[in-house]
């Protein structure tokens, strides 16, 4: 599917990614085997890499938030 762009590669090096790029976590722990990353938050991020907005995906109306930022940023990339 175009619409996704998923990461892959080296786990360790995908965490920290996501620990310290995205701030997707609370915990910084060491990558090990038995590691795993888990929150309950969506992190837009544009075309240039940048965070646009991070969103509980456990509260609706922060939902209804990103589905509309999703169109902005949509219709940004349509000019």
């Amino acid at each position: 599917d175009t619409k996704w762009n998923l990461v892959t590669g080296d786990k360790k090096q995908i965490y920290e990614l996501a620990r310290k790029s995205y701030l997707a976590v609370k915990s910084d722990v060491d990558g090990g085997p038995y590691d795993m990353i888990h929150t309950e938050n969506f992190i837009l991020v544009d075309k240039e890499r940048r965070i646009r907005g991070t969103y509980d995906g456990t509260n609706s109306e922060e939902i209804q938030e990103l589905l509309a930022d999703l169109e902005i940023l949509k219709a940004s990339y349509q000019e």
